[in-house]
Order: structure tokens, then sequence, then C-alpha cells
């Protein structure tokens, strides 16, 4: 799944149907609290799975060299407020977009400078979303639509994104690409409902069957568990039953 984040509906209802069903778009409001609390919304929520993508979409401020309609992927992201820098990750770069910086401002910003873009949002995305979402999980887009002085109309702001609607789409196809090959690169054994586990349990024996994916040794697990259900022992009559054969799992994977 990959997940829209736009701050306003006029920047996100030419684009918000370009995956079908692959995407999911959340609309945040203006500013980063806005923004920080709607991202942990939906971590908060599970509805997250952990393959999924964040696309941050929406426009921006600039400093007067830079065209109005220009699009940026964007590589570096500071808070103005505490001077706190996040980096996106480059391996996710469109390279057929502009790559450039922007600041994130509790305000609009009316005093701009040259090669700088503005936005109110990117920096709560990043921050809010890095709780669950790698740095590779997370793409920001933005348009720029003004220097500061002119606020652009709904509609203004609406032709400006499906200008570059392409170019998003291409971009958003990137990102449930990547998705795609990693769940399969990773995918393991669904053991929640087989163990009875927890939700937290169930994360941990996640992450550590992954592990021994990569490390080459998941068949050792599946060998146990296809023992298990041929006699009949699971699915586990309950947690306590089933957290003894989630021990004896991490055991024969850590020892």
């Amino acid at each position: 799944m990959i997940w829209l984040i736009a701050a306003m509906k006029c920047e996100a209802e030419k684009i918000s149907g370009i995956l079908g069903d692959d995407m999911t778009c959340i609309l945040t409001g203006m500013g980063p609290d806005n923004a920080y609390y709607s991202v942990k919304k939906l971590i908060d929520s599970g509805k997250a799975g952990p393959f999924d993508k964040i696309l941050n979409v929406g426009v921006c401020g600039a400093g007067e060299d830079i065209p109005a309609g220009s699009l940026y992927y964007i590589n570096k992201i500071t808070y103005m407020k505490s001077g706190r820098e996040y980096y996106p990750d480059l391996s996710l770069f469109p390279g057929d977009i502009d790559e450039g910086q922007i600041f994130t401002s509790d305000d609009i910003v009316t005093e701009t400078h040259p090669g700088e873009l503005y936005d109110m949002e990117a920096s709560a995305v990043f921050e809010a979303g890095q709780k669950f979402f790698s740095p590779d999980s997370m793409l920001f887009l933005k348009v720029v639509s003004d220097h500061g002085h002119d606020i652009p109309t709904d509609k203004k702001i609406s032709g400006l994104i499906e200008a570059h609607k392409d170019s998003i789409k291409e971009a958003a196809e990137r990102l449930l690409e990547r998705a795609k090959e990693q769940e399969e690169k990773l995918k393991v054994p669904d053991l929640k409902d087989k163990l009875c586990l927890t939700e937290a349990m169930n994360n941990d024996m996640y992450n550590l069957l992954r592990y021994a994916k990569a490390k080459g040794c998941l068949k050792k697990v599946e060998d146990y568990i296809a023992g298990l259900e041929k006699e009949g022992l699971i699915p586990a009559k309950n947690k306590k039953e089933g957290a003894v054969y989630a021990k004896r799992i991490k055991d024969m994977l850590t020892d």
C-alpha cells in the first residue's frame, strides 16, 4: 500500500486514484502539528503494513529564482523551528525530477531566499513516519506554487499538481514496485493465529523470521511448524501453549 499524504484536498484530488486500490489518501490539514498527528494516527491504527510506503505530495513556496510549477524530489528536510534535519533515502530518487532541499515552517513563509523551498508539513511527516517507516520508504514530491507573495487558490494548486500527474504516478509506481519486491524477498510464515500470539509477540516473531530468512535458516522453522501441524498441536489452544512453541522457534534460531 502507498499512503498518499497531502495537507489539502486540492493537492490530492487529481492524483489520489493513480494507483487504484494500491493507494490510500490521507488529508492531514495544514501545518506541522496536523501532519505529525495524522501520520502518527496511521501508525497507531496498525493499518500500515511492513512494506507500505509514504508518498507526501503538495505545493511549496520558493525563492524568486525558482519558477512556479517546478516539481522537486526532496532529499533533505529542515524544520525551521528546531533546526532538525531529515534525509529521505536517495535510492528512491526519480532521476527525471529535479532534486532539492525544503524548509518546513510553522507558518506561511513570506520572505524567501534564492534556491530554497518552503512548506508546512514535510518535516512533521518524516518525524512521525520514521517511527514505523524507514527513510527509503518515504518519498517527498513538492510543486512550487508561489514565492511568498500571493496565496494560490485551490484551483491553481490543483492545476499545478495535475500538470505533473504523470511524473508523480511514475514515482508512485516505483515505490509500489519496491514494496512488492521487498515483500517477496522477505515473505515469512504468518504464525500469529497458529500460535495465539499477541500483537507484540507477533511483531517479535515476524522480525525473527525475517532475520532467519536473510540468514538462510528459515526452513528449520517451516519444518518444525509442519511437524506441529501434522501432530495436531497447532493452532495452539491458548496463548500459554503458543508461547511454548514460539520460544522453541526462538531458541532454534538463536542457538
